[in-house]
């Protein structure tokens, strides 16, 4: 133990005491630790955190020159600012030591300054790349993006958080190490770029894909994969309307979790999705007025596509839509065990009943209560008991959740059933909200 601590770095400070001074040795873990390991520390800050290290002592002065992760905020900053900051940290640090570039950018930064940055840090190690631009989502830059992002080999993950121009040559092979991609694009632009993205990438994992659709009055997209296991997939209009026909074809047999938001109406056709274990659909529409018989169907089909699910999240926006469906054959969820339902003051408490007869076999049911007000006597979204006790309150309901209780009638109503009801309920927890 004694010569542990004579190899400990001691850095004396004074302690006042009337007229007696007293010199305490402080001992300094972290400074004695290896340079490599200080340096690693370092990368979990942020990189203006880590330079500001440099001020704790001479041994401090130069560690943060060796960091490998660079994360850079500057998203509201004065561009000239944030452009000598980027410089000033690739002059210091060694770009062939670079695993991570995380960029946020302000509005006005001159893309051929992000280009260059970008060309100095590709490098045979870097594997996380991270774009992003504090601009309208839907404006496009002015140049695009260089092409030599896309030769980047080494990748293993990229996100451009914002929307870039970008193409992709036929002779370029691209990211054949690159398991996550997060990635906004503008349809009907950039359809041909997400097809030619999949196929470039054969051992993807996890896609993050969303788009903003040019009011095209058709639209054919297609996602499949041979490796995706987590696909997030967003689909929001810019001015078109539900008359346009628009068509997402997701084929990805090993897909285990997939998570939908649309507000278009959209018609997606699911195939293959026979491993899917998690599934949340945030199903959009601006007018329940508007809805017609197809488009019910298509959020039908939805739900069919991922019946064999074993935990499911249906939005507030999904549930409104849900209202409107009690007279149409809904799919059942055989392997369903965890139901999250964001209940919704479109919808009220008509659809729920039949949210449980479809899932004979669930085990945990979690209410969100959130978006949901108060309904009075006559209302024709308060809760009606269903003339059958669904069988998963019977059988294998096993803990139930409530968030946002704010003790109406209806909600208490509704608690009262499934309390009564559930013969094997094991857990309940509750969430008030004022």
């Amino acid at each position: 133990m004694d010569s542990e601590l004579k190899s400990l770095q001691k850095r004396p400070f004074i302690q006042k005491g009337s007229y007696k001074k007293e010199v305490v040795e402080q001992l300094d873990r972290i400074s004695d630790l290896p340079y490599h390991v200080i340096a690693q520390i370092l990368s979990f800050l942020g990189t203006e955190e880590a330079i500001r290290t440099s001020v704790l002592s001479s041994r401090w002065r130069y560690l943060w020159k060796g960091i490998t992760c660079i994360s850079l905020c500057g998203a509201n900053s004065d561009p000239d600012k944030f452009s000598n900051l980027v410089k000033h940290v690739l002059l210091n640090c060694s770009p062939l030591n670079f695993q991570a570039f995380d960029l946020a950018c302000p509005s006005a930064i001159d893309l051929c300054r992000l280009n260059a940055w970008i060309g100095c840090v590709l490098n045979h190690k870097l594997e996380k790349l991270k774009l992003w631009i504090n601009k309208y989502f839907y404006e496009l830059p002015e140049r695009p993006l260089a092409q030599f992002v896309l030769s980047c080999n080494t990748l293993v993950t990229l996100k451009l958080d914002s929307c870039f121009d970008f193409h992709i040559p036929e002779s370029i092979v691209c990211f054949p190490f690159l398991k996550l991609l997060d990635i906004d694009v503008i349809f009907p632009d950039h359809n041909g770029v997400v097809n030619r993205l999949l196929s470039c990438c054969p051992v993807l994992e996890e896609l993050d894909l969303f788009g903003y659709v040019d009011s095209p009055k058709v639209l054919k997209i297609d996602v499949s994969s041979s490796t995706l296991r987590k696909l997030s997939f967003g689909l929001q209009d810019q001015g078109g309307s539900w008359e346009n026909e628009f068509t997402i074809t997701i084929n990805t047999p090993d897909l285990e979790h997939l998570s939908i938001e649309d507000d278009l109406i959209s018609r997606f056709v699911l195939k293959n999705l026979v491993r899917v274990q998690t599934v949340e659909v945030n199903y959009c529409v601006f007018s329940l007025g508007l809805l017609r018989p197809e488009h019910i169907n298509r959020l039908l089909e939805i739900l069919k596509g991922v019946a064999a699910a074993e935990a499911l999240i249906l939005n507030w926006n999904t549930l409104g839509v849900l209202g409107s469906t009690l007279s149409y054959t809904w799919p059942t969820f055989p392997n369903l065990k965890r139901l999250i339902v964001h209940l919704s003051a479109f919808s009220g408490w008509t659809c729920f009943s039949k949210v449980l007869h479809s899932a004979p076999c669930l085990e945990v049911l979690i209410l969100d209560m959130e978006g949901i007000y108060e309904l009075y006597d006559g209302d024709k979204y308060q809760w009606n008991p269903p003339d059958i006790i669904p069988n998963c309150l019977l059988e294998h309901l096993e803990e139930i959740g409530i968030l946002c209780f704010r003790g109406n009638k209806d909600q208490l109503q509704v608690v009262e059933y499934l309390l009564n009801n559930a013969q094997v309920l094991v857990y309940e927890y509750w969430l008030l909200f004022g």
